[in-house]
């Protein structure tokens, strides 16, 4: 997959850009604070229809405008195609916005939208995936899968808003006002859905196994064990009727895949708690790595690379497990200066 080129308005401190890609490494640089890692958070934004570092879309548009918006045309390897994602302020809410998606120009909804242009991004704020909330990793795992599964993406969208509901009933009943009449249409879609949910999610893990294991090697050396367990709330009707006291009592619901976690283990130890920095830089970038074959398997095509200023703190080892992953991707790299590896290869240099 390829970006052909991006225009970004009112997107942070761009009031308007217009940039055109080559087909394969494209360099930006500029000075911190320029706007660099902006325009690969706005590609990024074209697969999974969400903003990697804000929690308010509103956040995104300049300051002092109604809206901003991001437009891109896409090459696949079966169609060229234009996608635009606007967001605009609504001004009757704090921290309220509309998003608006469309396809060659035709209003689609957002779970249509995401997916279609498929991107992998790392930044150092990967180094989350280790040491964030078991929030981020749930994250990570939503926007991985739902980039390839659209199945997964509706389930996902039930599944919350159950939960959501659910969570009301239970404190309703709790406070004694009824709900019980109620509740059990909201548990069979929160079962339905995150059972589905959690055996995708488990199937992910499957898939990217031998991809991660032999990264982990590569970065490493062969007595590299690397392993990622899967740490599922499992939800089924025996435990929610196990659990239905204490979700009343919680006000909340206490099982399913708004649950979940993993955890990575380098060499049997579990790097949140035991890893040195190295060892936690290594398994992250070894689960990214995985992310970029999981992807280009399930939608036979690659996706579009977008790595943003992570040379920096990375040593030459890792940096050429990274350029060996580049080749035949689309790359767009982010950096202040030019990396010691690319100054003997043909890349395109945008100076913002």
């Amino acid at each position: 997959m390829k970006i052909l080129n991006l225009k970004l308005t009112n997107l942070r401190n761009h009031t308007k850009l217009h940039l055109k890609f080559d087909s394969g490494i494209t360099l930006i640089t500029g000075n911190n604070g320029s706007g660099k890692s902006t325009i690969l958070e706005a590609i990024h934004m074209l697969s999974t229809g969400r903003s990697k570092t804000s929690k308010y879309d509103r956040d995104l548009i300049q300051y002092g405008k109604d809206f901003c918006s991001i437009n891109a045309n896409i090459e696949t390897k079966d169609q060229e195609f234009n996608m635009e994602l606007q967001i605009i302020k609504n001004e009757n809410f704090e921290n309220a916005s509309v998003k608006k998606a469309k396809i060659n120009k035709v209003a689609k909804s957002m779970q249509y939208f995401t997916g279609i242009f498929n991107s992998v991004l790392f930044s150092p704020q990967d180094i989350q995936l280790i040491t964030g909330s078991p929030a981020e990793r749930r994250k990570y795992m939503d926007e991985m899968i739902s980039q390839v599964d659209i199945e997964y993406k509706r389930s996902l969208n039930d599944y919350l808003k159950a939960v959501k509901q659910r969570n009301k009933l239970l404190e309703k009943i709790n406070q004694g006002f009824g709900g019980q009449d109620e509740i059990s249409f909201y548990t069979s879609q929160m079962l339905k859905n995150g059972q589905v949910i959690q055996k995708k999610r488990e199937q992910m893990f499957t898939d990217i196994e031998q991809t991660l294991r032999e990264t982990g090697e590569i970065l490493n050396d062969k007595k590299t064990k690397l392993e990622v367990k899967y740490k599922k709330n499992e939800i089924n009707i025996e435990r929610l009727n196990e659990f239905r006291t204490r979700e009343i009592a919680a006000m909340t619901s206490l099982l399913g895949p708004h649950r979940d976690d993993f955890e990575i283990y380098f060499n049997g130890h579990n790097v949140t708690n035991f890893g040195s920095r190295g060892e936690q830089r290594s398994c992250v970038l070894s689960l990214k790595i995985s992310e970029i074959s999981f992807i280009e398997e399930k939608k036979n095509d690659r996706p579009a690379l977008l790595l943003d200023d992570i040379f920096s703190e990375l040593d030459k080892k890792h940096q050429t497990a990274v350029f060996s992953v580049i080749k035949g991707n689309q790359t767009t790299i982010t950096s202040t200066s030019t990396p010691d590896f690319l100054n003997d290869k043909h890349i395109q240099i945008i100076n913002l």
